[in-house]
């Protein structure tokens, strides 16, 4: 069998990544695979020897004529969407260009599901407009659902199979992790935090809406307050953008910048840090995190502040209340502050679900950006406190066993196309 994968998302490693780990797992079983991506993610193509095929938005509409001669000369018997929301989104937004122009290529579709989209309201965000994403997805016969983040478990249509997202990353050596951490300049007795961070997420400053463009700009200000707090001895491994205020609100002794890096690069950053903070989903350095075996923090607003009277509230919301701090910063917040899961955007309707009664949680700690107290509190345990990395440990070592339970991938894969009339 040979499938094309398309996934022509740029400024971002995540959906090529996890679209190359599945393609990868079922070359074990002779699939034979061709990407079609954005040139941020050529040098991942690349270092893994697959073939691929570049496009950008430039291409508008006639990128569609590009996907038809790729499929055509591949003689591909399935498209497969590298993250059906990224699809849709990139095509008809970045490419202006109705994304199910493939379901006239004459082959099944294969979507991966990286949300368990059917269980949403599918309302998105996307550069201050909010949009509902094409509910296609809901008259396909079968979706393959990446985990971590989703549910290790077949969704209650079951249309939806859970599968390995990945069968390779696993806790570093001790020597690669010691190399890892010289090659940084880390001086030996320091705690390192990842902090990652996205090259779209900068764009959001200029190319958003208004409030999502305020956002954008303002919150790393204050999160550069809170990881200020934390001991002397904490240095900070920042990978992607260094925001404005990251660059003026962290010591720059203890700050480690990496803007760009490969993927493998990336894994190996991972698996020598001591925690991981995310202050967005989907994130991947915190599902990437369970498998390296390194604790994480996610850490985002349930509490949209539109007067005063919403920061009084936050004073019972917090067992610390809402610090001087915080008050300050909201008090110079332009207009209200929205409750979000994926900064800058906002996603609540898509990411909450996917989060409620999910054991992938139970491997984090979390945390509301406005708690400046617990949120420090709790980066400092996961960093220092050894009983709750301990406690973590246990919990990301039964979500693994939970995973590697899965069948393994090539064998769900052939359930999948067998619903579309496909020989495994």
């Amino acid at each position: 069998m040979r499938l094309v994968f398309l996934a022509a998302l740029a400024k971002t490693l995540h959906e090529v990544t996890i679209g190359l780990d599945l393609a990868e797992q079922l070359a074990d079983a002779g699939i034979e695979s061709h990407f079609v991506v954005n040139p941020y993610n050529e040098d991942q193509l690349r270092t893994a020897a697959t073939p691929y095929t570049l496009v950008e938005p430039e291409l508008g509409a006639d990128v569609r004529e590009t996907v038809r001669r790729v499929v055509k000369e591949f003689r591909a018997d399935a498209v497969v969407l590298v993250d059906y929301l990224a699809h849709w989104m990139t095509f008809k937004v970045g490419y202006r260009t109705d994304p199910w122009f493939v379901e006239d290529l004459g082959l099944p579709v294969i979507p991966l599901d990286l949300y368990d989209l059917e269980n949403t309201s599918r309302r998105v965000e996307i550069l201050g407009t909010t949009m509902e994403v094409d509910d296609n997805l809901l008259r396909m016969p079968v979706q393959l659902l990446p985990v971590p983040m989703n549910r290790p478990q077949i969704t209650a249509s079951g249309r939806g199979l859970p599968y390995r997202a990945n069968r390779t990353i696993e806790p570093l050596t001790a020597d690669v992790r010691d190399a890892t951490r010289r090659a940084l300049g880390l001086p030996d007795p320091a705690r390192l935090l990842m902090v990652p961070t996205l090259p779209w997420q900068q764009l959001m400053q200029v190319h958003a809406g208004p409030p999502t463009r305020e956002l954008a700009g303002r919150l790393p200000r204050l999160l550069a307050h809170h990881l200020s707090r934390l001991p002397r001895d904490t240095h900070f491994l920042l990978t992607g953008p260094l925001f404005d205020g990251f660059a003026e609100g962290l010591p720059a002794e203890r700050v480690h910048h990496r803007p760009e890096y490969t993927a493998d690069d990336y894994h190996r950053l991972l698996g020598a840090s001591d925690a991981v903070f995310s202050f967005h989903l989907p994130s991947y350095a915190l599902e990437r995190a369970v498998l390296a075996d390194v604790p994480g923090l996610l850490a985002v607003n349930n509490h949209p502040v539109t007067g005063t009277a919403d920061v009084d509230r936050l004073d019972a919301a917090f067992p610390g209340g809402a610090t001087d701090r915080v008050r300050d910063w909201l008090a110079d917040y332009p207009g209200p502050l929205p409750d979000f899961q994926m900064w800058p955007l906002r996603w609540n309707e898509v990411l909450r679900p996917l989060l409620e009664a999910n054991p992938f949680t139970d491997t984090l700690r979390r945390a509301e950006l406005l708690d400046e107290k617990g949120l420090v509190d709790g980066l400092e345990q996961i960093l220092y406190d050894e009983p709750e990395r301990d406690r973590l440990a246990a919990e990301r070592a039964g979500y693994r066993d939970a995973v590697a339970a899965l069948p393994e991938t090539a064998q769900t894969f052939t359930e999948a196309v067998g619903r579309l009339g496909l020989g495994g």
